[in-house]
């Protein structure tokens, strides 16, 4: 008998289980807050709430976690410099806010068959390096067409290390798709994520040796496959939507559906995925996530800025504003800090316009940052310590200049707002933490906007049920290739879902496949939502714990493609980001090509961490009709495509 453990640590709760791989059943699970100012608090809670006697019989522990989304969704993480690399800087230009702190443009560039058209300016990288190594924290580096010759990408790599020893990153090592700009954008999530996970794991992996639990740890990638701690710590980015991707496994998992829609409503995010013939829908060129289309491999998820704890932004009975920011909910903030009721009944005792513009605004130190800090702001990073403090109280202690913001952007204090949790304890379906809290806040809100306390549970409620209903009908719809880009079409569709039939009009949504809700809060709100879009809602047992049941049913896989290009006048090239050989017939280069493809599909799957290895190839081929002769067609390229799959390294 072989156990795993499965460790999800989510923004708001980090949740374990034990799976019997025998019997294929979950036979312990805890749940534990997630303790953002040391990750191991949290870990190690988790851990000691499940069945320690089956400790040393664990074969294997899994990870999934949402702090690389959530930290993309929230724009945290460490400072990046990005350098591009393109034919001509002076024409190029990226688009607005870019991921990424400090930019530079230079040049250099190779062609389609992987010859360099022009070469690298290493005085223009030089001078970026230099000007930018004191204001960031790792450098992302992406070239045109380095997917097909990544010299100038390993050429300003060994520069970067040369110049300061900053981590550095590039576009191909991540991703073999095309689109310059969108690898771009991975590399420099890539490089900001790097502390976020690193710490991560150093948690997990102390934890297990203090526990004795002797077995490999991998973690999740978006695409639901697992890699090696020593791959995550390399290339987090692939951990973007590793928590949904294992909850969307963990889903199927639990119900044995092989076609449904799959909701995770977790702290910060609610992430819907497609499960069609027990596979879960997939994108080659990423999932969006924060605004950005990253490019690396992974399960086909809808990322909706709405969790449990999205901040509740009352701006008047007519404007209410849920998401997408993560904060500490009042009831938790509240149980842990009592005195913060106090400073609520003032607000809430506030008269007269002054009401306008306040909010339920208030801060807390998660940790100390390493970095020097000034004198005030020093002296407000004390104040928060082990307190939850209104904007304006800050401002009196660190004066108008210091920039909080900054601080919550790079994770060292958390905001404290209302949320759906509060909500929650508000209507009695949760009593976890200080529901009196949430109360208080109920009574601020009151006075401000002149509602009822029904009115307004009715308010926010219908807001989060409207929200979600428009999300899961988004991706469902776009299933169905229907979707929509513009904020008119967008406003349409809300519209169009809030017709139930009290107006003039009724329009009736119905979804073909069931609903199955996982995640914590799902009971609360979820059957609205399905009885609104017309599904059937399944909620199965251990919802709660889906992610991580999900971590250790997942598989190891490693997907590497290589392309067979014509030359001209006579002759074919095989092309891969290390890779250049030239061929005079067709044949012996794509055997070639499918050679070095399975072999590094293959090398990198045992690299991190499978064995047992299944590897199969997939060619596609692309032509263009000829300008004259009716049917013909011309040559242009073969993609190979090698996908390894294994089970992981037990």
């Amino acid at each position: 008998m072989k156990y795993g453990i499965g460790i999800d640590t989510g923004g708001t709760f980090t949740d374990s289980v034990i799976v019997d791989f025998s019997a294929k059943r979950l036979v312990s699970k805890a749940k534990a807050l997630t303790t953002k100012q040391d990750l191991r608090i949290g870990i190690q809670n988790s851990l000691a709430a499940l069945d320690n006697s089956l400790f040393q019989e664990v074969k294997l522990v899994s990870l999934s976690t949402t702090l690389a989304t959530n930290s993309v969704v929230e724009g945290k993480g460490a400072r990046v410099g990005l350098i591009v690399i393109v034919p001509d800087e002076n024409s190029f230009r990226l688009p607005a806010n870019i991921p990424a702190n400090e930019i530079a443009v230079i040049r250099g560039a190779h062609n389609l068959g992987g010859i360099e058209t022009a070469p690298l300016d290493i005085d223009a990288a030089r001078k970026a390096v230099r000007r930018m190594k004191g204001g960031v924290d790792a450098f992302a580096v992406s070239g045109y067409f380095s997917i097909y010759n990544a010299a100038h990408e390993l050429q300003l790599k060994d520069l970067i290390a040369a110049e300061c020893g900053h981590p550095a990153v590039c576009g191909h090592e991540l991703s073999s798709g095309v689109g310059m700009v969108e690898r771009a954008v991975t590399a420099a999530l890539n490089a900001s994520l790097l502390p976020v996970i690193g710490e991560l794991l150093d948690a997990v992996i102390q934890i297990l040796a203090e526990k004795n639990i002797r077995a490999p740890l991998m973690v999740v990638r978006g695409d639901g496959s697992l890699i090696s701690e020593k791959a995550a710590r390399s290339r987090p980015v692939e951990t973007v939507l590793s928590g949904p991707a294992a909850s969307v496994i963990g889903a199927c998992w639990l119900t044995g559906l092989n076609d449904a829609v799959v909701a995770d409503m977790g702290g910060t995010t609610t992430d819907i995925g497609v499960i069609t013939g027990a596979i879960p829908a997939s994108s080659e060129n990423g999932a969006v996530v924060g605004g950005w289309r990253t490019r690396v491999r992974s399960i086909d998820m809808w990322t909706a800025g709405l969790g449990g704890d999205s901040r509740i932004q009352v701006k008047s009975a007519e404007e209410v504003i849920i998401g997408p920011r993560r904060v500490v909910p009042l009831s938790l903030a509240a149980r842990q800090c009592p005195v913060l009721k106090d400073t609520l009944r003032n607000l809430a005792a506030t008269q007269g316009p002054a009401l306008k513009d306040l909010d339920l605004d208030f801060f807390t130190l998660v940790k100390m940052p390493p970095f020097a800090v000034g004198k005030y702001e020093r002296l407000m990073l004390d104040a928060l310590d082990g307190k939850a403090l209104h904007r304006a109280e800050i401002e009196k202690v660190g004066g108008p200049s210091v920039n909080i913001d900054r601080f919550v952007t790079l994770g060292f204090v958390a905001e404290v707002s209302f949320t759906p949790t509060d909500l929650l304890h508000v209507m009695g379906s949760l009593s976890l933490w200080d529901g009196a809290a949430c109360e208080v806040a109920m009574k601020f809100y009151e006075k401000k906007t002149g509602l009822s306390r029904e009115g307004l549970i009715a308010l926010f409620f219908g807001e989060i049920i409207e929200k979600l209903k428009y999300n899961i009908a988004a991706k469902s719809l776009a299933e169905e290739g229907v979707t929509f880009t513009s904020r008119e079409s967008r406003d349409f569709l809300a519209r169009l879902l809030k017709m139930g039939g009290d107006g003039g009009i009724a329009v009736h949504f119905s979804l073909k496949r069931p609903l199955v809700a996982v995640g914590a809060p799902v009971k609360s709100y979820f059957p609205k939502v399905a009885s609104d879009l017309g599904a059937q809602l399944i909620v199965p047992e251990h919802a709660e714990v889906a992610n991580a049941a999900g971590a250790v049913t997942g598989r190891v896989t490693a997907m590497e493609q290589v392309f067979v290009r014509p030359l001209r006048p006579v002759g074919f090239a095989v092309v891969a980001a290390g890779e250049h050989k030239i061929f005079d017939e067709v044949e012996p280069a794509i055997i070639y090509a499918e050679q070095i493809a399975r072999a590094a599909a293959e090398r990198r799957a045992t690299e991190t961490g499978g064995n047992n290895l299944e590897t199969t190839i997939h060619t596609e081929e692309k032509s263009a009709p000829l300008a004259s002769g009716w049917g013909k067609t011309i040559f242009l390229e073969l993609k190979i495509t090698a996908m390894a799959i294994g089970q992981p390294y037990l």
